[in-house]
């Protein structure tokens, strides 16, 4: 039986090979306010009221073997990152990355879907370390 879910978008990261100028395209297009925040090269994007995180800027990283992510990288909230895990492969989709966890923000791991699509999911836990 599986367990109920209430999956959700909950982050996108636009990925560049020139976050500064990625950040300052945005900036003056959509009048986004951004904060660094994390590792170099990861800019968070700030809500209206430049308070809360919507996204990221972040360096282009390689999620497929054949090929750098271009697009919007899509997170989606899950409530049990290790079922997700399970579903994925059992649905057909391919594990991109293992579970990782980033300390104070939850579980994440990395996936593509049988269309070649990369997403994540993230099990968000403030407590994690």
């Amino acid at each position: 039986m599986m367990e109920p879910m209430s999956p959700r978008l909950t982050h996108f990261a636009i990925n560049t090979d020139d976050v500064e100028a990625t950040q300052a395209f945005y900036g003056s297009v959509f009048g986004w306010q951004f904060r660094d925040y994390g590792p170099p090269g990861f800019i968070q994007i700030l809500d209206e009221a430049g308070e809360a995180p919507m996204g990221a800027i972040q360096q282009r990283r390689q999620l497929l073997d054949d090929a750098p992510t271009r697009g919007l990288e899509c997170t989606f909230g899950v409530e049990n990152v290790e079922a997700v895990r399970e579903r994925i492969l059992e649905a057909g989709g391919r594990i991109l990355m293992e579970k990782f966890t980033i300390s104070k923000v939850g579980h994440l791991l990395a996936f593509e879907d049988p269309g070649g699509n990369p997403a994540l999911a993230m099990e968000y836990d403030d407590s994690a370390e």
